[in-house]
């Protein structure tokens, strides 16, 4: 049973697109890191200069932080939707998971001990 989950999943094509375009965006988040490197050099060099940042760069640079966490979201399956250009530049939606999360356990493991500590009242005198 295991093998032929193995062996559909190996011959899914679109696991094999998703690969292609996770390939192709690791490819592009190490030139927008480089990118990015450069703007921050550049902002350093106004900040010395002129005493204060470009803002135009650091609108610029915010849009481009938000399309490298969609990268990294899209890179790590934790968002199916391909950010730019397969996606408005610049917009960050709310995230929408690939994979709904788990359920939280509220259960103590049984290796866990629960202290209860008594809470001090205003009538408590120190000892002497």
């Amino acid at each position: 049973m295991a093998e032929e989950k193995l062996k559909q999943n190996l011959q899914d094509s679109n696991q094999w697109m998703r690969i292609l375009y996770m390939v192709l965006f690791w490819v592009v988040l190490y030139f927008v890191m480089m990118v990015t490197a450069v703007i921050i050099f550049i902002q350093v060099l106004f900040a010395l200069i002129t005493g204060s940042d470009n803002k135009n760069l650091r609108k610029f640079a915010a849009d481009l932080t938000k399309y490298i966490n969609q990268i990294i979201l899209f890179l790590t399956y934790n968002e199916d939707r391909k950010p730019f250009p397969f996606a408005e530049w610049g917009k960050l939606d709310k995230v929408k998971p690939a994979v709904k999360p788990a359920a939280p356990v509220n259960q103590v493991d049984e290796h866990e001990s629960i202290i209860e500590i008594e809470p001090e009242t205003k009538n408590d005198k120190p000892e002497k």
